[in-house]
């Protein structure tokens, strides 16, 4: 089934009037680049119109990442949404910002299963002037199709197609079903080793299937693959709002029934050099409720702070009592330098 959005732009007549001045193809996936170029320049004019109207699309990072917007706003200077709107230069009289580019919307309506970025979904929905609170339901309840982002849980299957569980993880994920669901907070150590983060991290069913979702530099993650490893929870969460970005996090669950805190750690990349690291994690449950956290949003707590609570004073006493709760993969070396480097320690 062809996803919602998709066939909304297809449809709205303002691209259709356009195009049939253009062209008597009538099928989107014999366009030529030229065709989508075309497409994407209205798609682009219409949204300028609609930012600078409305600063929020650029203040709350819906239509361009937060490094994006917040690097823009270091680079140059500026010191809220309307000068980073205004650097940009979203005057449609003259060449329309770039939010979409008609390579793009040529790769998702002629490569089979292509995955789109999340904010590029954004640019779509803004130009068809959905409701911002309508989003989710658009993106990811519209359609079964490969753009919904959904938990995995990938048993074994016989040849006659019939699904093999072992009684191991039937045990395990009944476990987090009848224990570990509910919202967190997820803190851990960033890699400047001078903050802690504190951020919602939510366990929850969906469609029956177990799904995890957290938020990361301010971007949306949700589970794509969720399994048993040993007695630990083995998840990998993917960014929402940046293709192919993904965090993967390990847990040491066994056979907890009052889990209030759990520890693990996460493998990322550093945001600005890519270097792998291993982050120690700490889960701390606040409700069985999987909505009660979900209006909150990322925060830092200053290893000096006074002003905090007993859980967040908690932590802070925990990741002080190592000098570092990380560890960075260093570069590739030669031999001799592995054994100076080695020696020299």
């Amino acid at each position: 089934m062809k996803h919602k959005i998709f066939k909304s732009i297809e449809s709205d007549e303002r691209i259709r009037s356009i195009l049939e001045h253009r062209t008597n193809i009538t099928d989107w996936k014999n366009f030529t680049r030229t065709h989508f170029n075309i497409i994407a320049k209205e798609i682009n004019r219409s949204v300028s119109e609609i930012v600078n109207e409305n600063p929020i699309y650029i203040s709350d990072y819906l239509l361009l990442g937060k490094d994006k917007v917040e690097n823009l706003a270091f680079e140059y200077n500026l010191e809220n949404p309307i000068d980073v709107i205004n650097y940009l230069d979203l005057s449609y009289s003259t060449k329309p910002f770039n939010w979409i580019s008609g390579k793009t919307l040529e790769r998702y309506w002629t490569i089979e299963g292509v995955k789109p970025k999340d904010l590029k979904l954004n640019v779509l929905l803004t130009y068809l002037g959905i409701a911002i609170k309508d989003w989710d339901e658009w993106k990811y309840y519209s359609s079964s199709n490969t753009f919904k982002s959904s938990s995995i849980q990938k048993p074994a299957i016989n040849s006659g197609g019939q699904v093999l569980i072992s009684p191991k993880d039937k045990i395990f994920f009944k476990n987090i079903r009848r224990y570990y669901l509910g919202s967190y907070y997820l803190y851990y150590i960033k890699t400047d080793n001078k903050r802690i983060v504190k951020t919602p991290f939510i366990i929850k069913l969906e469609d029956n299937s177990i799904v995890i979702e957290s938020t990361s530099e301010g971007h949306r993650y949700k589970s794509t693959v969720i399994k048993n490893m040993l007695k630990s929870l083995y998840v990998v969460n993917t960014n929402l709002d940046w293709e192919q970005e993904e965090e993967v996090y390990l847990f040491n669950i066994g056979l907890e029934t009052n889990p209030e805190v759990i520890f693990g750690v996460s493998i990322t990349l550093t945001s600005k050099s890519g270097i792998p690291v291993a982050i120690k994690n700490v889960l701390i449950k606040q409700s069985a409720d999987v909505n009660y956290l979900d209006h909150e949003t990322e925060t830092e707590i200053n290893f000096n702070s006074e002003d905090i609570n007993e859980e967040e004073s908690t932590i802070v006493k925990y990741f002080k009592k190592v000098n570092s709760q990380i560890l960075f993969a260093e570069y590739c070396c030669t031999f001799d330098e592995f054994k100076e480097d080695v020696e020299e320690k």
